[in-house]
């Protein structure tokens, strides 16, 4: 693939197809298999209303050539935002990694798909680390009572009294051994914010977002209230044992969508000026923020880098034309492109553009990076598809 330019999608399929739901959910993390030749994703009955507890949606496997899906599991811990956070496990063959309720507790789950054989973790994880050693977790309990879009219908707050709970955060599973230790509280988080956010004291704190860096030694995470439906936030760093807590982005920016470029390197959308830019920073206590594509990327998007960091991919909402467009960014050349553009208004008057039923296009890349897989809606019917660019 030509890196000079932003290169442009030579074709645009949809993968799978009704009148099941299907899709991935998560950005940044691929639902390819290492070699390429086998995708995941869930599959559900419905899209237009949110789950109940005790709902169950189905893992599935699909073949990137024809589509084809195949049922392996079932789960119910799961949003229409965030799937049940699927992962191929890194360093693994053929174990996939996902979200679940057992005994009325949310756990996570290693399957491994030809043997069938299980293995179950005391929390449920948010991202896997590269090295395939670590996971981190947030308490989705948490998250469905106070952003109810990103956690599942079953789980349950355990500190539902509590602003800022010193026993509750990031939380860091050993995939090997099966244990788990709390990294960093939000009581923590609230410390460090409260000296310039006294109003921070009366108001819920929760911690969602946590992603570990390429070299699975450090995370960012986002802490968040929320007050009638808007949402502040800030973006904090630190290593695995809690070591170096940082934070990087300050409470009150606007900071939403973000992906590691590298070990140290970050790029979130935030507001520099009035207005939501991509930015690059490093990963420091006093970082220096770079605006990247000033004239392209100028609103909130999903963004992702390319395995080559040089090729960025996001999205954006175009509210006028009830459509989402699907965006690439050469670092190096400057170059954009504008990929494709998907409808989320229904004749039926549906609209999944924003809301807690949005389908958000959440664009990922595969390995070899000729192909980006997303979510969007199938034109013929209206369903939520996984559709699948082929870059030239």
């Amino acid at each position: 693939m030509a890196l000079a330019a932003a290169a442009p999608a030579t074709r645009v399929r949809t993968l799978t197809a009704g009148p099941k739901h299907h899709f991935f959910g998560y950005y940044g993390v691929s639902p390819w298999n290492s070699a390429g030749d086998k995708m995941i994703c869930l599959e559900t009955a419905f899209q237009n209303r949110m789950p109940k507890p005790n709902e169950t949606a189905t893992i599935v496997t699909v073949d990137p050539a024809s589509g084809a899906t195949a049922a392996i599991a079932e789960t119910r811990a799961w949003n229409l935002q965030q799937g049940c956070m699927l992962n191929w496990a890194p360093q693994e063959r053929d174990t996939i990694l996902f979200n679940d309720e057992a005994e009325g507790e949310i756990v996570s789950v290693a399957l491994h798909l030809g043997s069938g054989k299980r293995r179950v973790y005391e929390r449920a994880i948010e991202s896997v680390a590269p090295n395939g050693r670590a996971a981190s977790c947030v308490t989705y309990g948490r998250l469905a009572r106070l952003r109810p879009v990103v956690g599942y219908a079953a789980a349950r707050d355990p500190n539902p009294h509590e602003n800022h709970p010193a026993n509750d955060g990031v939380h860091i599973l050993d995939l090997r051994t099966g244990k788990s230790r709390l990294a960093v509280s939000i009581r923590q988080v609230y410390e460090a914010l409260a000296p310039r956010h006294p109003e921070l004291r009366d108001k819920a704190m929760f911690i969602q977002h946590s992603v570990i860096n390429p070299a699975s030694d450090r995370m960012f995470f986002l802490a968040r209230t929320i007050e009638k439906g808007a949402l502040t936030s800030a973006m904090f760093t630190a290593g695995l044992h809690g070591e170096d807590l940082r934070e990087v982005v300050a409470y009150g920016r606007g900071v939403s969508h973000f992906a590691w470029r590298g070990a140290n390197e970050i790029m979130a959308t935030f507001r520099i000026d009035s207005t939501p830019r991509h930015v690059l920073f490093r990963d420091t206590a006093k970082p220096a923020y770079e605006t990247v594509g000033r004239d392209f990327l100028d609103a909130d998007g999903h963004c992702s880098f390319g395995p080559d960091k040089t090729l960025l991919l996001t999205d954006r909402n175009v509210s006028a034309a009830g459509a989402k467009r699907l965006l690439l960014y050469n670092m190096r050349s400057g170059a954009g492109r504008l990929l494709g553009e998907f409808p989320m208004k229904t004749p039926a008057g549906e609209n999944y553009l924003g809301g807690d039923l949005r389908c958000d296009l959440h664009p990922r890349w595969k390995a070899s990076g000729d192909q980006i897989c997303f979510d969007a809606l199938d034109t013929r019917d209206w369903t939520r598809q996984l559709h699948i660019a082929t870059l030239s």
